[in-house]
C-alpha cells in the first residue's frame, strides 16, 4: 500500500466512524472515498511498483515534435453528464472481498500474452460493493500541439449537496475541503434543483470555472455543460458511464511490469494529470505518463493501467493485452501479493464474513 493510499483510507475511516450506517452522510463519504481511491490506483499504476519504473514514473511528460508515439486526432468533447444508474445499481453494504479469477467479468480479466516478455508473479482479483450513487463522472482535456495535456477538468454529479452550505445561491462556487497540488482547483456548486456538481480542475482560473458553473444545466437526469468545453478548447472528452453498486478490480504483476484493471464510472481523462500525453492505441485514445505508464479503456466502463520496466514500451505491451481464461496456467501458479505490497490490503476472503470497508 502506498503512503498516499494509506492517507486516503485513513481519511475515509475517520470520516465514517460513528455515522449512521444507513444515513446519506455515510453513503456519500464512502462513495467519494472509494471513488478517489480507485482513481488513485489508476493514476499510480498497478499493485506492485517496479523499482526501475518508479524512478521515472509520473514525473516526465513525453515531449517533442516529431518523435515518440503518434498523437491521436482530437475528438469532440461530449458535454453531457448522465446521472443515470446501471441496471445492477442497488444500495449494497460497503464490503470488499477476495475472489477467484473465474468470478471476474471477462472484460476485467486481462493479461499480456503467454509468449510475451513479461512474467506473472502476483495475481489479485477482488470485488467491492457499496451504496450506489446516481452521480456520474466526466473528464475533459485540452492539449498542446504534441498531445500533452495542458488543462484538465473532471466534473462529478449531480449528487446530494455535501460541500455547498444550505441557502447558497445556485452557480456559486464553494471550495471543497482538502489540500491540492499547485494549479489544482476543487469546487462545488448547486444546480437550481438543489443538487450539487463538483469539478476537480487543473490549468483553469477562477473566472473560467465560474463560467462552467453558469453554463451547466440539468434536464431529464442529464447535466449539459453547454458550450463551455468548446470555449475552453477542450478537444478530448470521455463519456459518463452509469453508476454501479459492484466494482471489480484485477492486479497482475511481475518483475517486468504490472497491470491494474478497474470497473469505473469515469473515463481515462479523469485518471490523467496535466503533463500526461494523449496518444493513439490501435485507433483509441490512451493517456501516457512518462515513458513507462499507460492508461486506456479496453471496454466501456473499464479502465486499464499498465506500468513497465525500463527498456519496455508500454504502448507495445498494451497492444497485446486481452482477455485470458480463468484457468490460464500463469494464474494458477501465481498467488496474491503480500498485503503490504498491494494498493489496499484485502479485507476478506470470498468465503468469510465480510468486513465493512474503511
Amino acid at each position: 500500500m502506498t503512503s498516499d493510499e494509506n492517507t486516503l483510507r485513513a481519511a475515509l475511516a475517520a470520516a465514517t466512524t460513528g455515522l449512521d450506517p444507513d444515513g446519506d452522510v455515510l453513503r456519500r463519504a464512502r462513495d467519494g472515498g472509494r471513488r478517489r481511491l480507485r482513481r488513485h490506483r489508476v493514476q499510480v499504476g498497478a499493485a506492485s511498483v517496479l523499482t526501475a519504473a518508479a524512478a521515472v514514473s509520473g514525473v516526465v511528460p513525453l515531449l517533442g515534435g516529431g518523435s515518440g508515439p503518434e498523437t491521436i486526432n482530437p475528438q469532440p468533447a461530449g458535454p453531457a453528464l448522465s446521472a443515470g444508474a446501471g441496471e445492477d445499481c442497488e444500495d449494497l453494504p460497503a464490503y470488499g472481498s477476495n475472489i477467484t479469477p473465474a468470478e471476474l467479468p471477462d472484460e476485467v480479466r486481462l493479461l499480456w500474452p503467454e509468449d510475451g516478455r513479461l512474467e506473472v508473479e502476483d495475481v489479485w482479483p477482488r470485488m467491492e460493493t457499496g451504496p450506489c450513487s446516481g452521480g456520474g463522472e466526466l473528464g475533459l482535456a485540452g492539449v498542446d500541439a504534441d498531445g500533452v495535456i495542458e488543462r484538465l477538468a473532471v466534473v462529478f454529479g449531480p449528487e446530494p449537496a455535501d460541500v455547498v452550505p444550505a441557502g447558497t445561491a445556485p452557480g456559486t462556487l464553494v471550495p471543497a475541503p482538502g489540500d491540492l497540488e499547485a494549479g489544482r482547483r476543487d469546487f462545488a456548486w448547486l444546480l437550481p434543483d438543489g443538487q450539487q456538481l463538483r469539478v476537480d480542475a487543473d490549468g483553469f482560473d477562477l473566472a473560467e470555472l465560474e463560467d462552467l458553473a453558469a453554463a451547466a444545466t440539468l434536464k431529464d437526469g442529464v447535466v449539459d455543460l453547454g458550450g463551455w468545453p468548446a470555449a475552453m478548447a477542450l478537444e478530448y472528452g470521455g463519456e459518463s458511464e452509469p453508476a454501479r453498486s459492484t466494482q471489480y478490480g484485477w492486479d497482475v504483476s511481475g518483475p517486468q511490469g504490472s497491470l491494474s484493471v478497474q470497473t469505473m464510472s469515469g473515463d481515462i481523462y479523469g485518471s490523467g494529470l496535466v503533463g500526461d500525453r494523449i496518444v493513439d492505441l490501435g485507433g483509441r485514445p490512451a493517456v501516457l505518463r512518462g515513458p513507462d505508464h499507460l492508461v486506456w479503456s479496453p471496454e466501456p466502463g473499464v479502465i486499464a493501467s499498465l506500468t513497465v520496466a525500463e527498456g519496455l514500451d508500454p504502448l507495445e505491451v498494451a497492444a497485446t493485452v486481452g482477455p485470458v481464461p480463468a484457468d490460464d496456467a500463469r494464474l494458477a501458479d501465481a498467488g496474491p501479493p503480500e498485503p503490504g505490497e498491494t494498493p489496499s490490503a484485502p479485507t476478506t476472503d470470498a468465503t468469510s464474513t465480510p468486513t465493512p470497508a474503511g
